[in-house]
C-alpha cells in the first residue's frame, strides 16, 4: 500500500522550496523502498531549482541519500529489508563504457523506479528523497551494510574510501593540466 511522506520540492525555476506530502507507491517487482535516514542537498539540486539543468518542475530535491531497506520488491535479489544502503540518484547498469571505467556518475544506462514518486494530486516527481523513497534495485551497490555488521564502521570505511578517491582523482586531474 502507498505511504505518504514529507518531502522538499521546488515548484518553479528559482521559487522558494516547499515541504510537502509526496506519495510513495508499493514497490515494483524490482525495487525497493528505503526508509530515508540521511540526505543531503549538493549543488546539482540548487542548479535543478535554478532552471540550470531541467526545467521540468515540480523538482523533489535531495537525491543523495542513505537509509533502511523496508520493503522489496517480488525479483530483487541484491539487498534484503533491513539493510543499510547508500543510493545512487539511480541505479546504474554496471556495464556501459563509463560504469566499465569506474565512473557510474556517469551511467549512460540508469534505471529508474517502475513507478513514480507523486504529489498527492498526482503530479509526478523526479526522483529525490523524502522520509522514504522507491528505488531501482541496484545490480552493482556501491554502499550496501547487511544485517549484524556495524553501521558505524561502514561510514568511517566509506567516508574513509571517499577521501581516499577524492585525493587520487584531484592529484591524477592536477597531473593532468600540468603535463598539457
Amino acid at each position: 500500500m502507498s505511504q505518504t511522506v514529507k518531502g522538499v520540492i521546488s515548484r518553479s525555476k528559482g521559487a522558494a522550496t516547499e515541504v510537502v506530502d509526496v506519495v510513495v507507491p508499493d514497490p515494483g517487482p524490482r525495487d525497493v523502498i528505503v526508509k530515508i535516514q540521511a540526505c543531503g542537498v549538493c549543488h546539482t539540486d540548487l542548479a535543478y531549482k535554478e532552471g540550470g539543468i531541467n526545467d521540468e518542475y515540480p523538482f523533489l530535491l535531495g537525491h543523495e541519500a542513505a537509509g533502511i531497506v523496508e520493503t522489496i520488491g517480488s525479483e530483487v535479489t541484491h539487498v534484503e529489508v533491513g539493510d543499510f544502503v547508500v543510493l545512487n540518484w539511480r541505479a546504474v547498469c554496471g556495464e556501459c563504457r563509463a560504469c566499465k571505467r569506474g565512473r557510474p556518475w556517469y551511467c549512460f544506462n540508469t534505471h529508474n523506479a517502475s513507478k513514480s514518486m507523486t504529489l498527492t494530486d498526482g503530479t509526478e516527481l523526479d526522483p529525490g528523497a523524502g522520509h522514504r523513497r522507491v528505488h531501482r534495485e541496484d545490480p552493482h551497490p556501491r554502499g550496501t551494510v547487511h544485517q549484524g555488521q556495524s553501521r558505524d564502521r561502514s561510514r568511517r570505511r566509506r567516508t574513509a574510501g571517499l577521501r581516499r578517491h577524492g585525493r587520487t582523482r584531484c592529484r591524477d586531474e592536477h597531473r593532468q593540466r600540468r603535463s598539457r
